[in-house]
């Protein structure tokens, strides 16, 4: 199955690439992911927008709260710096407060006319400046909310209040404060305190992420002649479905089964099972580590005491099942979901019948 829509997967591995680089931009992320998943030449109408790719963000930041805040701090301390000289800060709430890409994040400073502003930004954000309402070029702003634009992961805005508007020291930050902040995240991450808090819903994003690459994966052709990994994983996806439409962890068994052999070939279900660790249940990861003993269960090839262990398995029924999904998940041209429609699917069994 090969394709012919990169956007989903485009827009994933960009946000992946900004989440890793903070200083990448929105255009050189797309087009950094363009190179490494080898789309080869797309028109623009094939490529993600920046809209689609922020909501990778969005998703992906829930799943790494530390890492997202040490690239906000980065891109605020890059604007502030240039507006040193006007003593910018922004609210402390951000040292706490959950960090999400679609949240505008201001920088307030203290009655600074036009021409003084627009002299201590770059050309990019000038250009977004005259959109504003025409001012004495001397005058100060009053509780004007401006858009600076400067191509990273964040929106960042920038209001000047009036010098008598009451405002609490305690209440903001300034740069040095960032400046603190941002070396007490790099040493945390450095020493591997970083804990990944994973809520059902994150969970997703892993999954997609681990999907994508299988439609890279050939299969042999004598025993699969469906084509590629990503394929044959939708094809047993559905089957599941089609029997077990309220097993959550039987559905995610069918279509995770295979997600190592885009990582190695050579042990593709150990490699799986490392990648899917604390994003499945236990009883998941069972059948995924188990369903290779259930093909040779139903072929007779498995030896009298890996059978009686088999057997007394609790789930022993379901595991000859998902063998007999992968099985039969080997059809040329037959109709499947993409992975976005499969998970949907999945997180409405995981909605309706909650653990």
């Amino acid at each position: 199955m090969r394709s012919k829509n990169w956007r989903e997967k485009i827009a994933f591995r960009a946000a992946r690439l900004m989440c890793d680089a903070s200083s990448l931009s929105y255009d050189a992320a797309r087009q950094e992911a363009v190179r490494i998943l080898g789309c080869g030449k797309l028109f623009p109408r094939q490529l993600p927008t920046r809209k689609e790719i922020r909501e990778k963000l969005v998703l992906i930041s829930k799943d790494q709260q530390t890492v997202m805040r040490r690239h906000l701090f980065e891109e605020l301390l890059v604007a502030m710096r240039m507006l040193q000289a006007f003593r910018p800060q922004v609210d402390a709430e951000i040292l706490t407060a959950e960090i999400t890409p679609d949240t505008h994040y201001i920088i307030e400073i203290i009655d600074a006319p036009v021409e003084m502003i627009r002299a201590a930004l770059p050309g990019t954000v000038e250009k977004m400046m005259k959109k504003l309402p025409q001012r004495d070029a001397q005058a100060p702003f009053q509780s004007d909310i401006l858009p600076i634009n400067f191509e990273g992961m964040f929106f960042l805005t920038l209001r000047v209040v009036e010098a008598n508007e009451s405002i609490s020291p305690q209440s903001y930050v300034g740069i040095v404060e960032l400046e603190s902040e941002i070396e007490r995240l790099a040493i945390q991450a450095e020493n591997n305190v970083v804990q990944i808090d994973t809520t059902p819903k994150d969970r997703f994003v892993q999954f997609a992420t681990l999907l994508w690459p299988l439609e890279e994966v050939m299969l042999s052709p004598t025993r699969h002649p469906e084509g590629d990994a990503l394929y044959h994983s939708l094809q047993v996806f559905q089957l599941a479905l089609n029997v077990r439409c309220y097993d959550e962890e039987f559905l995610l068994a069918a279509l995770l089964h295979d997600v190592g052999k885009a990582i190695d070939p050579e042990d593709h279900v150990t490699a799986g099972l490392a990648a899917l660790d604390r994003y499945v249940s236990e009883r998941t990861a069972m059948l995924i580590d188990l369903h290779h003993q259930a093909h040779c269960y139903r072929e007779g090839t498995l030896g009298m005491r890996a059978r009686r262990r088999l057997e007394a398995n609790p789930d022993f029924e379901d595991l000859l099942l998902l063998a007999e999904c992968d099985k039969k998940g080997r059809q040329c041209g037959v109709a499947v979901p993409d992975v976005e429609q499969a998970l949907e699917q999945i997180r409405g069994v995981s909605d309706a019948f909650p653990a």
